[in-house]
């Protein structure tokens, strides 16, 4: 049997972080893959963080990898912005309109 240990970082993004092993979530952060597996694909999704997805060579009996998730752009900024931009448009649009 091989193993295969998963190490999220930071620690705010590994108690959300949801885990998926060739497409199958896992429960806790190993997994445990026939003797033949060579190649494994990871994914790792937190709320608030940025997707990871790999192919991961499993070289020995015992693979561990890390996985830092960085945090991602809140949506509120890009919100804000296209918000504002509609409005000037409105003003101009309105003030074309009255002349």
């Amino acid at each position: 049997m091989r193993v295969l240990t998963i190490e999220v970082k930071p620690g705010d993004a590994a108690e959300v972080a949801t885990i998926q092993v060739n497409g199958m979530p896992i429960a806790g952060k190993r997994v445990e893959l026939p003797d033949d597996t060579k190649r494994v694909h990871v994914s790792v999704t937190a709320i608030g963080f940025q997707r990871y997805s790999k192919d991961v060579d499993l070289t020995d009996d015992n693979t561990s990898i890390a996985v830092k998730l960085g945090k991602r752009d809140s949506k509120r900024k890009r919100t804000l912005a296209v918000t504002l931009g509609m409005g000037a448009l409105g003003v101009i649009a309105w003030l074309v309109r009255r002349r």
